[in-house]
Order: structure tokens, then sequence, then C-alpha cells
């Protein structure tokens, strides 16, 4: 049975949906066969990141709609063995997805992939209720920032409330220029505040504002700094 693990923020900025691919592309490089579930209706960016954008003809919409099969709306990556994608439409949401849906869907793909890592949309309330159900973990993304700090907080306690029994969260975006400014929550701040384990920190790097519109996932990179930080943190919660 395959693990369902949400990559979710309180707020936006937080690099969530870069996160998301990149530690699905660092699991599927250490043998795993992954599913990256684009949720982030209406807004959905992943397939670009991936490089895959032109590739969708199908999403998770028209399967919910009948109109194709699952496997016609799941894409294998080209460059990534053992990565796939279902996206879901780009400009519009899903009427009627409930949670009793998202559970089914969780339940069918846990059966055919080792690891399905669900790119959420931006909230602490309302839709998080309809993608949790079901789910067995999430990764909450937040910056140095006190008010991602403040949101990540409300975030955790709203998922225990809806049962996600497994909740760690990373920190991405550190500017190093300013990681020492008194202004600035530090590390020890930000582990005192949130009530989950710390996986990961990420720096601000050029190298990945560059690899998204590339489309080449920086996990890609062997060697790289940043491909060593995405398998750490996907061996420690995968």
């Amino acid at each position: 049975m395959g693990k369902i693990i949400l990559s979710c923020s309180g707020s936006g900025g937080t690099g969530k949906t870069t996160f998301a691919v990149n530690l699905s592309v660092a699991a599927a490089r250490q043998g795993l066969n992954v599913l990256l579930l684009d949720l982030n209706m209406g807004r959905r960016n992943a397939d670009i990141y991936l490089g895959m954008e032109d590739r969708i003809l199908f999403d998770l919409g028209d399967v919910v709609s009948g109109l194709c099969k699952l496997d016609k709306a799941i894409i294998c990556h080209d460059l990534c063995p053992g990565l796939s994608l279902l996206s879901c439409p780009q400009y519009r949401e899903i009427d009627g997805l409930s949670p009793g849906h998202v559970k089914a869907l969780y339940n069918v793909l846990r059966n055919r992939f080792d690891v399905v890592i669900v790119d959420c949309p931006v909230s602490v309330t309302g839709i998080l209720r309809t993608f949790a159900c079901g789910a067995d973990a999430a990764l909450m993304l937040a910056v140095p920032d006190h008010s991602s700090v403040r949101n990540t907080e409300a975030l955790c306690e709203k998922l225990e409330e809806l049962g996600v029994a497994e909740r760690y969260y990373a920190i991405n975006r550190i500017d190093r220029q300013y990681s020492d400014s008194d202004n600035i929550p530090g590390v020890n701040y930000i582990t005192r505040s949130i009530n989950a384990p710390l996986v990961g920190m990420v720096s601000e790097e050029p190298g990945i504002h560059i690899s998204n519109n590339s489309g080449i996932p920086a996990a890609l990179a062997d060697g790289s700094d940043i491909a060593r930080r995405f398998a750490d943190i996907a061996s420690r919660i995968i």
C-alpha cells in the first residue's frame, strides 16, 4: 500500500509546488514508484516545473466527469523513471468534489504507487478538509517570516484535527544574507513554534528559479546540494 503525503502551506509564497515537484523527483530517484498529484485547482504549475505542460491532454477533472479513464490522465516523466504526474484542471475547480471522492481516489492510487505526493492549494480551512481526507502524512512548508510561522502553526493544528497523523515541516527560501538578523525568525524560534518535526531546510537559490522555468527540476542535478537536500527530506518522511 502506498503512502499519501500532502505538500501544503498556510500562506502563499513558500515554494510549496516547487517542493512537491523536487520531493517527487527525489523519491523516484530512490527507486520508488511515485505519483505527483496536482490538486492546486485553477492554478496548476507542477506541469510547467516538470517540463510537461505540452503533454497534458486529460486531467483529473476529465476523469471525474467520465470523459476519460484514470490511466489516460496519468503521464510518465521522460527524464525521471518512476515519476508520473496527474494534473488538475488549469482554469477551473472540479465541481462537487467531496472528501469521500478524494479518499476513494487516494485508495485507488495507493494500490498503484509507492508514494503519492499531493500538491494542495494554500489553505488552513475549507478545501483542506477535502484533500486531507484519507491522507497519511503532511509536509508543511514555512519560510523565515513571522506570518508564515503563525500560519504553519495554525495549519499543523488543523491537520491534527482532521486526522493526519504524521505531520512534518520544512523551512524553505532561507536567505543567508539575512539569516542572522534579529528581525527575522531563526531556526530555533521556528522549531519552538511549530509542533512537528523539522525534516529539512533549503536556501533561496537562483538555480531553483531557473530550473522551474526550464522545466528541469533542480533535484535531477546529480551531486548538487539541492538534490542532496531533497533526497534527505524524502528519506526522512518516506
